[in-house]
């Protein structure tokens, strides 16, 4: 399969107009044959649902069409690449023509003349044949349209009048045509509805099964659809299967229809009786018309199948299904938004060097064990380090000062069952790579030579070293400790940390009582009346700042006023304003009134001092609050002075014992003896170019690095072909 498909991405990478089109083909068929799922999946659903995903799949292929095919397109948000890789040409340099040499190149074979003329001209062929099947569509579409409005006539008032009477449009209007198989309807902005000549002989319940599937496809806009659907398809004439999606939006766009005049008005069963008395001697196809016929695009058998089904959707979508149309629709944008592009890959070049590993290790060496517990990963690792390649390049740039720095990549592999180390280095360069891992192999045999002569001398020294500098910590940290702890008794500490956060929070906790008193007592010197009925609803709470007894002589006196003022009222009713009663009733009224102000003036009072007197307590707890806070510091930053102290002490303890405990461990007077060893079995190679598979495609987002990328490696490429093409006489 490989050997088919990696041909193909070749020939489409160096012919990009075969690219496109490929591309073409590829976004197409996804975007059909996912719209085509998502229809098949909604076949219980209703048909408006299903021409709904038709119609979006339709106008993603239009896009699609139109931005592959724009001279200047804007770049796509998206790349889905394939990265091949062509043959390169030889390492060596090429030989010299003479000037009696002949350049003699092979009779092309016809499918190479084939792919070249349709490199050349497949685009202008794709839009050509386009542009000229939409036109041939239109223009016959058109021309039948005259020739019906020339053998047509407007149709009888009965007719018109049920047609106005199903709430058509005032522009809408009904001709019937001689020699016109189907019902039809043409135009948007002024609709027609054609019946044939012998609809005059129908009886109502057939005119209005018409007249309503035709008012459907208008309310629909079915006629701008069948148009939009005529572009495309005429867009995409070379694709099978946007024939095949037209012809389902077809087909769904008149089970719709169907629906919609069912459910306007009218029996199922009626309505199906009325189709296949309609169908009965209309061909099953009819010719290109302007507008969309009543049948003619499916057997009206499936039709009646369809409306004979009970489906509770009929009519509506459903949220689910619309849930499900949304998710395809951002899939179709993607795919629309994502240009396929075939790329060559850059050729890579491979060096493969060998390395032998010998030898082993004392019965009981001196350096710590987990060190050494796996020596192949170790050389693996130390090929494999930043710090090796730091070297090698060094090594590099001295021995060969004209050759350009590359990035490599370092691969090394251990074979089975054996000591041998497969290196390999990787670059586009394939002078540079073999180079490279020369020097490589170089610096890590000097580095290993240098690590064998500094295990040779006293491995005790340095050891020992560090076990003497960790006791010296160790006693320091303790000695810190022990002085911390006489200038400062932790106890003490802690019991006196606890008493200042207690002290605190209880400081805190009074002075937002004080602030919470202030802010009611500025509500209630606001409205003194509004505070003490407030007060009388709910229950008092302790050292509430209006006094219970002025408060209840102020409700008693304003209680005692409502009453007189509800008593003078009623006395009105049957004395004058001037009677003995009357007047005497005024004077207690004036001196409830005044008691009245005068308790009013007393709480305001009260009220005001204390609200006075409020910031001041405040600020006084501020001040202790601030004072205990400061000693919480203090006593706090202690205790955490003490807490690491005492860790790093006890940090420090433990790894003196533990080094302490190794160096028991060591037999004395015993130095390191290795006898492990490694050689260069093979140098490097001459360098091959890796095969690399492009079969699975890379998908990215565009940048404008990416562009200029493409457009420098497209112009390099065409100077290398006018370069190979000429030839010296």
């Amino acid at each position: 399969m490989n050997d088919i498909i990696e041909p193909l991405l070749r020939l489409l990478t160096r012919n990009p107009n075969l690219a496109l089109l490929a591309a073409a083909l590829l976004t197409s068929t996804s975007v059909v044959c996912v719209a085509w799922a998502l229809a098949l999946h909604l076949q219980r659903r209703s048909s408006r649902a299903r021409v709904l995903v038709w119609r979006i799949a339709l106008v993603t292929l239009l896009v699609v069409a139109g931005w592959r095919l724009m001279p200047e397109a804007p770049p796509s948000p998206a790349i889905m690449e394939w990265q091949v890789t062509l043959p390169a040409a030889s390492l060596e340099a090429p030989p010299i023509l003479t000037e009696t040499a002949a350049l003699i190149l092979p009779a092309k074979t016809w499918w190479q003349r084939g792919l070249g003329w349709l490199e050349h001209s497949g685009v202008a062929l794709w839009l050509g044949i386009g542009a000229g099947l939409f036109l041939w569509r239109t223009v016959s579409a058109y021309a039948g349209l005259i020739w019906l409005r020339k053998h047509s006539q407007p149709a009888p008032a009965a007719i018109d009048r049920m047609l106005r009477g199903m709430n058509a449009p005032a522009s809408a209007c009904c001709l019937m045509a001689e020699r016109l198989h189907s019902p039809m309807l043409t135009g948007w902005r002024r609709p027609v509805v054609w019946l044939p000549s012998e609809s005059v002989n129908w009886d109502d319940r057939r005119l209005e099964a018409v007249l309503r599937h035709e008012l459907a496809h208008l309310q629909r806009a079915d006629v701008l659809w069948h148009w939009l659907s005529q572009l495309i398809v005429c867009l995409w004439w070379w694709q099978p299967l946007v024939w095949l999606a037209r012809r389902g939006l077809r087909v769904e766009t008149e089970h719709a229809a169907d629906d919609a005049a069912v459910l306007a008005g009218g029996d199922a069963h009626d309505y199906a009786r009325t189709l296949v008395e309609i169908a009965a001697g209309i061909p099953n196809r009819l010719r290109n018309v302007a507008g969309v016929t009543m049948f003619g695009g499916e057997p009206v058998q499936q039709r009646v199948r369809e409306l004979m089904k009970m489906n509770k959707w009929r009519g509506r979508i459903g949220v689910g299904a619309l849930s499900m149309i949304s998710l395809v629709a951002v899939i179709l944008t993607v795919l629309a938004a994502t240009k396929v592009e075939f790329k060559p890959r850059k050729p890579v070049y491979q060096s493969v060097a060998k390395l032998v590993a010998g030898g082993g290790m004392t019965e009981q060496p001196l350096t710590w064990q987990e060190q050494r517990e796996d020596f192949y990963g170790t050389i693996i690792e130390t090929i494999e380090s930043a710090e090796m390649k730091r070297r090698a390049l060094g090594r590099v740039r001295a021995l060969n000062p004209d050759l350009q720095d590359r990035d490599v990549e370092i691969l090394v592999s251990q074979s089975k069952g054996s000591t041998i180390f497969n290196v390999q280095t990787r670059c586009e360069d394939g002078k540079y790579a073999k180079v490279f891992l020369d020097a490589l192999l170089d610096e890590f045999i000097a580095f290993r030579q240098s690590v064998r002569e500094q295990a040779q001398g006293n491995v005790l020294k340095p050891f020992l070293q560090e076990t003497e500098t960790q006791r010296k910590v160790m006693e320091e940290k303790a000695a810190a400790l022990t002085a911390f702890q006489k200038v400062n008794n932790v106890v003490t500490l802690t019991n006196a940390n606890n008493k200042a956060a207690a002290r605190l929070s209880e400081l805190m906790e009074q002075r937002e009582a004080q602030r919470t008193v202030a802010v009611e007592m500025k509500l209630a010197l606001d409205s003194i009346s509004a505070a003490l009925a407030a007060k009388k609803q709910e229950p008092r709470l302790v050292g509430d700042f209006i006094p219970a007894d002025t408060e209840s002589s102020y409700l008693k006196t304003k209680n005692e006023l409502f009453v007189l003022d509800n008593e003078r009222k009623f006395m009105l009713q049957t004395r004058k304003p001037d009677h003995a009663e009357v007047l005497a009733l005024d004077e207690k009224i004036a001196k409830t009134k005044f008691l009245l102000q005068s308790l009013g003036d007393h709480i305001t009072k009260d009220l005001q001092q204390r609200y006075e007197d409020a910031p001041r307590r405040i600020a006084a707890l501020d001040e202790q609050c601030a004072a205990l806070e400061q000693e919480g510091l203090r006593l706090g930053g202690n205790l955490a002075e003490y807490e690491r102290l005492k860790s790093e002490a006890q940090v420090a303890k433990e790894a003196f014992q533990k080094l302490f405990e190794r160096t028991e461990k060591l037999p004395p007077f015993q130095i390191t003896g290795q006898t492990d060893y490694m050689a260069i079995q093979e140098r490097a190679s001459t360098a091959t170019e890796v095969l690399q598979s492009g079969l699975l495609p890379v998908w990215r987002l565009w940048t404008s690095e990416t562009k200029q990328a493409v457009s420098s490696s497209a112009s390099q490429a065409a100077s290398k072909k006018n370069e190979l093409g000429k030839v010296p006489r």
